[in-house]
């Protein structure tokens, strides 16, 4: 059957449903109510976004400079960034800290912190040193040189001395004294003091870094437990160290691995190559005319076996050079125990030295600067 048009709809049938303009302007005005609720959303999550990035972005560099913080000391006037030289990433870079006080010039210690030659960064350390010495009546030049990558031996004995010269060609500028300057540092940065001492007036070391003409002679040296014959550290090692000393470098051989320091800064294995490092030791160039040396070391260090200062003190008894030995019982690789907060036993062995310390002086900053005052002709 069909139905008739403009008849009611049969039963059972569905109309189809015509929306009135009403609807029509309702359903459009929810739709932008709800595109503006997303906008409005979207808007305020991006601003909650960017400022917890921010505070985030504030809360890391905080913890950044926390991680390595430079305390410069408060007693010092500071003149960071000097460059000594042009050389690669951050060597050849030079802090200087005066003391406030006194007219000067002033007697220097140039200080290059350690690092088995890795990293170029020997200034950064030279401020914890400077706020024991500042208050002797020391300046503080700490100086970085290229590490084992940039450069292999004897780059870095270049380096320093030409940091040397730069002093000297600059002391007028910085008040400085160019007759009273001494090299220290610790473990690959006391090697470079030593060497620096040993060396000295030597033209096939002088290198051609840097400011040329003046003398890169020191007048004293303060070595803290340094290197000095890369082929008797491993069989010194006390027990545990080699296996810990492998375990931190992933190592096999200990300080003999190819991939190890000294290896790394001779540019070749050291086992393979003595002549290499014969000629990267300090033992090497003793003698009566070198100057007076303070050699310090703890006889429970894990990275550089203390028989190595005994080795350089020994050798330098015999020459003829001046020199002391702080045996210090207990330390380990750390210089802090010159800070002296805690009471340690020291053997104190000296030769050609006046005058001469006792023999069971406990070392210190102020101990290393009456040294100096000694020695350095203050």
């Amino acid at each position: 059957m069909t139905a008739e048009v403009g008849a009611p709809p049969a039963a059972g049938t569905t109309e189809p449903f015509e929306p009135t303009e009403a609807a029509e302007a309702a359903e459009a005005e929810h739709a932008r109510r709800q595109h503006r609720r997303r906008r409005w959303i979207l808007v305020v999550t991006t601003v909650l976004v960017m400022a917890l990035a921010g505070v985030l972005a504030v809360v890391v560099m905080f913890n950044r400079a926390e991680a390595n913080p430079r305390v410069m000391p408060g007693e010092a006037r500071i003149i960071l960034d000097q460059r000594y030289a042009n050389l690669p990433g951050n060597a050849g870079t030079a802090d200087v800290f005066l003391p406030a006080k006194g007219t000067g010039p002033f007697p220097v210690v140039m200080w290059t912190s350690g690092s088995g030659w890795s990293s170029d960064q020997g200034n950064v350390g030279g401020e914890q040193v400077a706020a024991y010495l500042v208050a002797q009546g020391y300046a503080v030049v700490s100086y970085s040189v290229r590490n084992s990558d940039q450069a292999v031996f004897p780059a870095q004995l270049h380096d320093a001395k030409a940091a040397v010269r730069w002093v000297r060609a600059n002391a007028e500028r910085l008040n400085l004294d160019p007759d009273r300057i001494a090299a220290a540092g610790n473990s690959s940065g006391g090697w470079i003091a030593t060497m620096l001492g040993v060396t000295g007036g030597m033209p096939t070391l002088e290198g051609d870094v840097g400011v040329r003409g003046e003398s890169s002679e020191v007048g004293a040296a303060v070595n803290f437990f340094a290197p000095t014959d890369f082929l008797q550290i491993n069989r010194h090692m006390i027990p545990g160290a080699c296996e810990e000393f492998n375990r931190a470098h992933r190592l096999v051989d200990c300080h003999d691995d190819p991939r190890a320091y000294e290896s790394r800064l001779i540019g070749a294995s050291i086992l393979t190559h003595p002549h290499l490092v014969a000629a990267a030791s300090p033992l090497t160039y003793v003698d009566a005319g070198d100057p007076p040396t303070l050699i310090a070391h703890g006889t429970k260090d894990m990275v550089v076996p203390d028989h190595q200062s005994t080795l350089l003190y020994s050798r330098m008894a015999s020459a003829g050079t001046p020199v002391a030995y702080y045996e210090v019982h207990g330390a380990g690789h750390d210089h802090g125990f010159a800070r002296a907060t805690r009471e340690m036993t020291t053997v104190v062995r000296s030769a050609h030295l006046d005058p001469v310390p006792p023999q069971d002086e406990q070392l210190s900053w102020k101990v290393i600067a009456r040294f100096l005052d000694d020695h350095l002709g203050r």
